[in-house]
């Protein structure tokens, strides 16, 4: 009883923080004597109901067996736009990129118009991406492509595109999906895309899901979309970087690629960010990564990942200019936005 008690004393605790107004608090990082602004561009949002069960299930299994019954109300609190802000805040980072996402058999929905609206919660810190329903393309493609055009251009805060072809189930090399690339590069609306394996329920581990050597011909043929391959290859499944080499090619070779190292600031990834971070920093590709996080995922996992991939780049000798670039320049620059400052 006295267990139950103590979780009943946190839900209420949650219920009153998601309730209560968030001021900014983004005072950056501190890193080797300088503080530096932090943006993390990769942010993911949603709500309990429209999540499938599969997922529910891979959920409720990081909870103690006599608290999974909280995890629908607790995962609506910690993905809800004010938990966001106050983990925000407790790391310091001043902006986000909230993900829109449609992959209904793997993690979820989460509409287009959901995250515009929770971006009003904070416009100057909290910034959208759009994404796309695919798993019934042949039925209504071209009604999801101009709904996607539509949301892209017309509702508010949406400043790029989230694309996850493992999850959403349609190949990287998939020529019935080019007009999702046209649009966004006809529109400046740079598109995140996950790349590589992943512990979630459902998805494709094959090749063309997840080797971006497969999105060649349409970097090729898109010269004005932005492709940032998420994950930056980094096969968080089997704990390897599996795809990295490919990632680092092709953000060599092609001005419109760039990567992001969402998830390598994880526990589940400390073995191998330290190899990350070098191999990027080796490869001269500090002014191409664009720093993410993959959250929220739990209380407090913002913070963490981000003192963890900056202390791996402190320990790989970034020079400050190259690690302002990586925490927050470089998404300015790509996403046509003012440089971000700390308060």
């Amino acid at each position: 009883m006295a267990t139950l008690g103590r979780l009943a004393g946190i839900i209420a605790a949650a219920a009153l923080l998601a309730a209560c107004g968030v001021p900014n608090n983004a005072e950056g990082v501190l890193y080797k004597g300088e503080r530096l602004a932090v943006v993390d561009m990769h942010m993911h949002t949603g709500k309990w109901d429209d999540m499938p069960p599969d997922f529910h299930f891979r959920l409720r299994e990081s909870v103690p067996t006599g608290a999974k019954w909280t995890m629908p109300f607790l995962s609506d609190v910690m993905l809800s736009e004010t938990s966001i802000l106050r983990q925000m805040n407790s790391a310091g980072v001043s902006a986000i990129g909230m993900f829109a996402v449609y992959s209904p058999h793997t993690t979820g929905i989460a509409t287009n118009e959901l995250v515009s609206d929770w971006c009003d919660a904070d416009p100057q810190r909290l910034y959208g991406f759009a994404s796309i329903r695919t798993d019934q393309w042949n039925t209504n493609g071209d009604e999801w492509l101009a709904k996607f055009e539509s949301d892209l251009a017309n509702l508010p805060h949406m400043i790029g595109v989230k694309l996850a072809h493992a999850h959403q189930q349609f190949r990287f090399d998939d020529e019935r999906m080019y007009g999702i690339y046209e649009i966004a590069g006809r529109l400046g609306k740079p598109m995140y895309l996950h790349t590589s394996g992943s512990p979630n329920p459902g998805i494709r581990t094959e090749p063309p899901y997840n080797d971006p050597y497969y999105l060649e011909d349409a970097i090729r043929k898109y010269p004005k979309a932005i492709f940032i391959l998420g994950h930056a290859g980094w096969d968080s499944l089997n704990k390897e970087l599996t795809y990295l080499p490919a990632v680092i090619d092709l953000a060599q070779r092609y001005d419109n690629v760039y990567l992001e190292p969402g998830a390598l600031g994880a526990a589940r990834a400390d073995a191998k960010v330290d190899e990350f971070v070098v191999r990027v920093k080796e490869a001269g590709l500090a002014n191409k990564m664009i720093y993410g996080s993959d959250g929220a995922q739990f209380p407090g996992y913002i913070k963490r990942h981000l003192e963890h991939f900056v202390a791996a780049m402190d320990r790989a000798d970034y020079t400050v200019e190259e690690t302002r670039l990586v925490l927050s320049d470089n998404f300015s620059r790509v996403f046509g936005l003012p440089p971000f400052t700390v308060q």
